[in-house]
């Protein structure tokens, strides 16, 4: 056999696994890619202005390398949670004392997210076990670094019970929608008593209970116009901010005067 035979030949039997090794490194078919999940929202900025009366945030997202067939599969579920700017709370026990209604046992938490809001595309315990809820911090839980969950007492439960009345804890298990095989989107109302800070907004990607991917994005409420110049003054300059209200309050009264007083 000729040494060109020989060449060919050589070449001819590589030629498949030089294929192979250019398809695997180009991310060819050999290894599929996993999906990721990006999200962001209608707002960056949420202006607290006089007349505020809450906000309406639009959450929207996709899914990269979406193996969903069709929007109304189901093969994904998707979990959002947002919280606010930590806060301390104090809940009280009413007690009656000689007819009269006082403050008895209480008990402070500390750190407590001044919001909370969970929405999903199904109930959240349709999706995952309450041991991954905990493990991803996917729960309303005044104490959220306890190792060990117990049963919430009467004050865990009288401060949940607080946040629904306020607004501020809400539970949304039908709020996300699938737009198409990749595309979604869930709207959330934020009360009009929301905290100034930063609200994050945390996006989980299941399938069949198992994590896939996550993402955040991040939302600034902050005071605007009069009430945030305010603000600013009462907190950085309180005896400036004493001495404004002193004198507004010493021109109100003379201008009444002036107006409505008799000789």
């Amino acid at each position: 056999m000729s040494m060109l035979a020989l060449t060919e030949r050589a070449f001819g039997l590589a030629l498949p696994a030089l294929l192979t090794a250019i398809l695997i490194g180009a991310g060819g078919p050999a290894h599929a890619q996993n999906e990721s999940v990006e999200l962001d929202t209608s707002a960056r900025e949420i202006a607290i202005e006089p007349d505020f009366n809450g906000a309406q945030i639009v959450i929207f997202g996709s899914i990269d390398n979406s193996k969903q067939a069709t929007s109304a599969s189901g093969y994904y579920d998707i979990i959002i949670v947002i919280r606010g700017p930590a806060e301390t709370i104090v809940t009280r026990q009413k007690q009656r004392f000689a007819g009269v209604w006082i403050n008895g046992a209480s008990r402070m938490f500390e750190k407590v997210p001044s919001f909370y809001g969970v929405l999903s595309n199904r109930p959240i315990t349709d999706i995952v076990d309450e041991e991954t809820l905990r493990r991803f911090d996917i729960e309303f839980n005044p104490q959220p670094l306890k190792e060990t969950r117990t049963p919430p007492d009467k004050f865990e439960k009288a401060l949940i019970r607080l946040k629904n009345r306020q607004g501020m804890y809400v539970k949304a298990p039908f709020a996300v929608v699938f737009l198409s095989k990749s595309l979604f989107r869930a709207t959330l109302k934020m009360p009009a008593q929301v905290l100034e800070g930063t609200y994050t907004a945390q996006i989980y990607l299941f399938h069949s209970g198992k994590l896939l991917s996550w993402d955040k994005s991040l939302v600034e409420v902050k005071k605007a116009g009069i009430e945030r110049y305010l603000y600013t003054l009462a907190m950085d300059h309180p005896w400036g901010y004493g001495l404004l209200s002193v004198a507004v309050a010493v021109a109100s009264g003379f201008l009444g005067w002036t107006l409505f007083g008799r000789n």
